[in-house]
């Protein structure tokens, strides 16, 4: 019998357990005490998914005014995000009371909402009088082609288009009252071009903005090549883990995983897990990333189309607590789809 240690059950949470400690982790800027009594820039979200709520949560603790639109949203999200201090406005409403629009959708409704919020700027009958120009971000995990197609009715509707992304996990406080905060990277017209101080600066701060490039695209692109890394080792662990236990070696890949790679293998166990209730958001973003790989670096297709092949079988799998449970649960659901065939 094998005396090497199998490791411990990954977290189930989805806190930020994958990175080292500490990463990500910092107490929060200091309020401006001189600028808190003026009147904050309004900010739009959409949507209030867990990224949403959590980007939402920091700036209503800085007192900035957040608003979103949730037609056809469940009432749950309705209650989630009024007890974030989230207020629920029609769209064209929101848009013009709105002084910056962060998009935070699932990949493949990013397009759309870019679509409806030029239109609904170009022909709502409410006025933007006094507000100046609209600033939309868009953070989501998109292609830099697709950033820049979506660019395109923006600026046609003479809003500022930012281009944005987001890396690792939603804001989050800690028990000691530190915050997590991902890192948001930028890339485009600089937010300070378009937000006056004191906000532009606090809200770089705040929300841990950091600009990359002056050009559209460029943070998708960084986006797909840190998710690529990221989600798709989570892929492999996937594939090799159903594929030692078809073998009855999963016992012994894992406890050769603790021997030899001690400091990594839970933060990519707990990563495996928690891929059960993102896969559906995942498959659009794997088809993102082959399009950035093939347009902007070059290279051929087919291996993110097979990652995003990993997430179809995982979405289509009952969801299970613990590795071996989502082992068993995707082995199963990779026999039930060869009986299919």
């Amino acid at each position: 019998m094998s005396s090497i240690a199998a490791p411990k059950e990954a977290p189930k949470s989805s806190a930020p357990h994958i990175f080292a400690a500490g990463v990500g982790i910092t107490p929060l800027p200091p309020i401006d005490a001189n600028a808190s009594s003026i009147l904050r820039p309004t900010i739009a979200i959409i949507s209030m998914g867990e990224m949403g709520l959590g980007i939402a949560s920091l700036l209503v603790k800085y007192s900035y005014p957040v608003i979103t639109n949730l037609d056809g949203r469940s009432s749950s999200t309705k209650a989630r995000a009024e007890a974030a201090g989230v207020k629920n406005v029609p769209f064209d409403q929101m848009l013009s009371q709105a002084s910056i629009v962060l998009s935070v959708l699932p990949p493949g409704e990013a397009l759309a909402l870019a679509e409806k919020a030029a239109a609904s700027l170009l022909f709502s009958p409410l006025s933007r009088y006094g507000k100046g120009k609209l600033v939309y971000i868009d953070l989501n995990a998109i292609s830099p082609s697709l950033s820049r197609q979506a660019s395109a009715p923006i600026l046609d509707a003479g809003m500022t288009f930012i281009d944005g992304c987001v890396l690792a996990y939603p804001p989050k406080e800690m028990p000691d009252g530190s915050w997590f905060r991902p890192s948001i990277p930028l890339s485009g017209p600089a937010l300070s071009s378009a937000i006056p101080e004191p906000w532009s600066s606090e809200l770089t701060s705040l929300l841990n903005f950091r600009h990359v490039s002056p050009d559209i695209g460029a943070a998708s692109g960084l986006k797909m090549c840190f998710a690529a890394i990221n989600k798709g080792q989570t892929a492999i662990v996937i594939q090799a883990y159903t594929t030692a236990s078809n073998l009855g070696v999963l016992d012994s890949v894992r406890e050769h995983m603790a021997e030899y790679f001690p400091h990594v293998v839970n933060g990519m166990e707990g990563a495996m897990v928690g891929s059960q209730r993102k896969a559906y958001r995942w498959i659009k973003e794997m088809e993102e990333i082959e399009e950035c790989f093939v347009t902007e670096g070059g290279w051929n297709r087919g291996i993110f189309e097979g990652v995003a092949g990993v997430f179809k079988v995982v979405k289509g799998c009952e969801v299970q607590s613990g590795v071996e449970g989502m082992v068993k649960s995707v082995c199963g659901g990779l026999k039930a789809r060869r009986k299919s065939c």
